[in-house]
């Protein structure tokens, strides 16, 4: 009698605990963030993947250290559609970059220029060693 009303006292701790966490690990779980195919995201795990890009220079973007930014990784749509950018088949003013990225709280405008060339009027601008002969300019917003 004493084994089965320890069984029982077992199964209905386990019942219950399931009842009292389950929803706190599926809500957990729900918040890993899940790219659509056609994105990726610069977390700085490249061995993950080849969705997981380098941080780059979204740290100096944010002005926050390498840290504080892995907090809110910016994800950004696959450039799949470089033939509708504007300088599409012109070596007048060729594009390296042009789009946004995001994050939680923020939309990157980016467009990757050669240096000497306008960006856009009013964003920032920085140029990083990986890419000589080009100017990044960017715009944050809220999203």
């Amino acid at each position: 009698m004493n084994r089965r009303l320890f069984r029982s006292s077992v199964i209905g701790l386990t019942f219950a605990a399931v009842a009292a966490f389950g929803p706190a690990a599926a809500l957990a779980d729900s918040s890993a963030s899940e790219l659509p195919p056609t994105w990726h995201v610069h977390d700085g795990q490249t061995g993950l993947g080849p969705q997981h890009k380098g941080i780059g220079f979204f740290p100096r973007i944010f002005g926050v250290d390498s840290a504080t930014y892995l907090q809110d990784p910016a994800s950004c749509p696959d450039a799949t559609d470089k033939a509708f950018l504007p300088s599409a088949g012109s070596a007048r003013s060729p594009l390296l970059r042009a789009g946004i990225c995001q994050t939680e709280a923020s939309v990157v405008h980016l467009r990757t220029v050669p240096v000497g060339v306008a960006g856009p009027a009013g964003w920032d601008s920085l140029t990083v060693p990986t890419e000589p002969g080009w100017v990044t300019y960017y715009m944050v917003t809220s999203r």
